[in-house]
C-alpha cells in the first residue's frame, strides 16, 4: 500500500499537470527515465540536428558551422560569444562529433543605436533623408521599415566599418537635430554601443558514430547499477520511475538525501551548476537519473 506521502506528492503532480495556473517549488527532484538514446544523449551532447523552433536561438548558424567543419576539417565564425559551444560533443544530422574551438582575434567595435522620434517639437537643424550618404539611407529606410500604425518612434543598431564612418552623417552623432522623410519631421538620436568581438575557429577533433553508437559507448563507460538502497530510498526511487518524478517537499528529506548521495559515489555522464545526469541499472532496467537538489545547499 502505498505511503500518504507518496499519495499527495501523485495528486500534487496530476492536479498541476492539468491546471496551468498551479506551480511546485520542490525542495529538490529525481526523474527516472528509461535509457533510450535520445534520454542518453540529450544532456550529454549540444544538439543541432534542426531548427524546428526558428533560429532565434542561432541554429541556423550553428548548422552551418558544423556542416563546413565535417566537410572541410575547420571553420571560422565571429561574435560577441562563441556562436557554438564545444564543451559537450555536436550532434549533426545522424553523427556524433567533438569538436576544438581556438580564439583567433578578438577586436572592439562601436555599434550604435539609431531612434526615431515621430512626435518632434525640436527646433534645430534640418536634414532631408535623400540628401544623405548611401550607408546612413540605408540604416534609415531599415528602421523605418519596422514602423507599425500608432507608434512614436522606431529604432535600429548597425555595425559602421571604418570607411562606412568617414562618409556618415550620423555616426558617431548625428550632423543634425532633424531627418525630413517625405516631410514629415522626425528626431534623430544616436547612442554608440561598444562591443567586443572574437573570432573563433572551430576543428573537427573526433568523430565519435553514430547517435546510437554514441549513446551505447556512455552507456558502457558511466552505467551503474544501484542496489544498497534503504527501504525509505527504494520509495523514492520507485515513485520517480512510476511517477515521472519524484519531488522533495522539504530539506528534511533523508531518503531524497540518500538517494542523491548514491548517485554522487559516481561520475555523472552529464552535469551542470543546476542538475546531473547518471546512467543507472535499477531492478533490471536502465534509467537516466537527473537530480536536482534544489533547495538542498548541502548537496551542491
Amino acid at each position: 500500500m502505498p505511503s500518504r506521502r507518496r499519495v499527495l506528492v501523485s495528486l500534487t503532480t496530476g492536479l498541476c499537470a492539468a491546471f496551468a495556473g498551479c506551480s511546485i517549488d520542490p525542495a529538490g527532484v529525481l526523474r527516472m527515465s528509461d535509457a533510450t538514446t535520445d534520454e542518453i544523449l540529450e544532456p550529454a551532447t549540444f544538439d543541432v540536428r534542426s531548427n524546428d523552433g526558428g533560429n532565434d536561438d542561432g541554429i541556423d548558424e550553428m548548422r552551418e558551422l558544423a556542416a563546413e567543419v565535417l566537410e572541410t576539417g575547420s571553420a571560422t565564425a565571429s561574435g560577441e560569444h562563441p556562436p557554438l559551444h564545444v564543451s559537450y560533443p555536436v550532434r549533426f544530422e545522424d553523427e556524433v562529433v567533438a569538436l576544438d574551438r581556438t580564439v583567433l582575434t578578438t577586436e572592439t567595435r562601436n555599434n550604435y543605436h539609431l531612434l526615431l522620434d515621430f512626435d518632434v517639437a525640436t527646433e534645430g537643424t534640418e536634414r532631408s533623408a535623400d540628401t544623405l550618404p548611401s550607408v546612413d539611407i540605408e540604416w534609415i529606410e531599415s528602421a523605418l521599415s519596422d514602423r507599425r500604425s500608432g507608434v512614436d518612434a522606431v529604432s535600429g543598431e548597425r555595425t559602421y566599418t571604418e570607411d562606412e564612418q568617414a562618409t556618415s552623417v550620423l555616426v558617431p552623432e548625428p550632423a543634425f537635430d532633424v531627418l525630413l522623410v517625405d516631410g514629415e519631421r522626425m528626431g534623430v538620436e544616436v547612442e554608440p554601443i561598444e562591443t567586443t568581438v572574437t573570432t573563433y575557429e572551430y576543428t573537427l577533433a573526433e568523430r565519435l558514430g553514430s547517435g546510437e553508437e554514441y549513446a551505447e559507448t556512455l552507456e558502457s563507460r558511466y552505467r551503474f547499477s544501484v542496489t544498497e538502497l534503504s527501504d525509505d530510498e527504494r520509495d523514492v526511487v520507485d515513485e520517480a520511475v512510476a511517477e515521472g518524478g519524484y519531488y522533495a517537499s522539504s530539506t528534511d528529506d533523508g531518503a531524497f538525501e540518500g538517494v542523491a548521495h548514491t548517485l554522487f559515489e559516481h561520475e555523472p555522464v552529464a552535469s551542470t551548476d543546476s542538475e546531473g545526469h547518471w546512467i543507472v541499472a535499477y531492478e533490471g532496467t536502465t534509467y537516466v537519473a537527473m537530480l536536482d537538489p534544489g533547495r538542498y545547499e548541502s548537496l551542491r
